[in-house]
């Protein structure tokens, strides 16, 4: 037998043992650096766009001076910049929801409750026929800019859409008055003939404002109405629609009716319903 082979064979072995060991070694120290990245000092955790919000229990404890906000849950500084924040959004960033907003289910029965008052859309009738679908997503308004930290809670909308034989909406509902401040309506039967501008008072009524008596605006073609909400600079809009959609060669009508509170000067808002 050749001399050589014992040492040929140990060497072999020592390389293998080599191998392996460096093997096993880079394995542990991958665990060690990954139980280090999951530790608490070195875990990395998504931040929330909005805050639990605690000044609703505060509220709760301590009423207001203010006669004008008492049973308010926003003051009316509040209520105008996340009316105008939310207008003017540019992208909506999907969260879930935080201390001192509704829930999914709640956002879906205050919808389907306000389509029955608003125009009689009630969905239930469809419910066992399983002719209607009904979602419900909660996101914030994000502007595009750099650290634009968390934000209040109550500028997150419920963006809750509902359809059916009927009608399709869509309905934006705040995440912490529960009110509905923006409604998209597509209705396919029971078509109004003219603007339903008597819907836009009770709007504003369920949006929890008050609004002006006698304070409806039309334009000359009667499709926009707009109606001053009392105090500040909110007004509610509403926009009338009618037209005609085609499946094959069947031609059916539709009335397409938007709300929506506005922040804007009154006279600015007059002129633009007037125009």
């Amino acid at each position: 037998m050749n001399k050589s082979y014992p040492y040929t064979v140990l060497t072999l072995l020592l390389a293998l043992a080599i191998v392996f060991g460096s093997m096993q070694g880079m394995r542990l120290i991958l665990r060690i650096r990954e139980k280090q990245l999951l530790s608490e000092k070195g875990r990395a955790e998504v931040e929330m766009p909005v805050r639990a919000w605690q000044e609703r229990e505060n509220a709760k404890q301590e009423p207001s001076e203010d006669p004008d906000e008492e049973g308010s849950v926003l003051t009316r500084e509040q209520l105008e910049e996340v009316i105008g924040s939310w207008n003017k959004r540019t992208y909506i960033l999907v969260h879930s929801p935080v201390e001192g907003q509704i829930d999914m289910a709640e956002a879906i029965q205050t919808g389907v409750e306000w389509l029955v008052r608003m125009g009689g859309q009630d969905l239930t009738k469809y419910q066992e026929r399983d002719e209607y679908s009904v979602s419900a997503t909660l996101g914030v308004s994000r502007d595009i800019v750099p650290d634009q930290g968390q934000l209040e809670p109550y500028y997150s909308f419920w963006i809750v859409q509902c359809s059916s034989p009927s009608m399709c909406s869509t309905l934006y509902i705040n995440a912490v008055t529960g009110k509905v401040w923006s409604a998209e309506i597509t209705m396919f039967d029971r078509l109004p003939e003219e603007i339903p501008y008597e819907n836009l008072g009770l709007f504003v009524e369920l949006s929890g404002l008050e609004v002006y008596e006698n304070a409806i605006f039309l334009n000359t073609e009667g499709t926009q109405a707009i109606w001053k909400v009392e105090g500040g600079r909110i007004y509610a809009h509403m926009q009338y629609q009618k037209g005609s959609r085609y499946s094959g060669n069947v031609g059916e009508e539709y009335v397409r009716i938007v709300y929506d509170l506005t922040v804007d000067d009154w006279q600015q808002g007059s002129q633009a319903a007037a125009g």
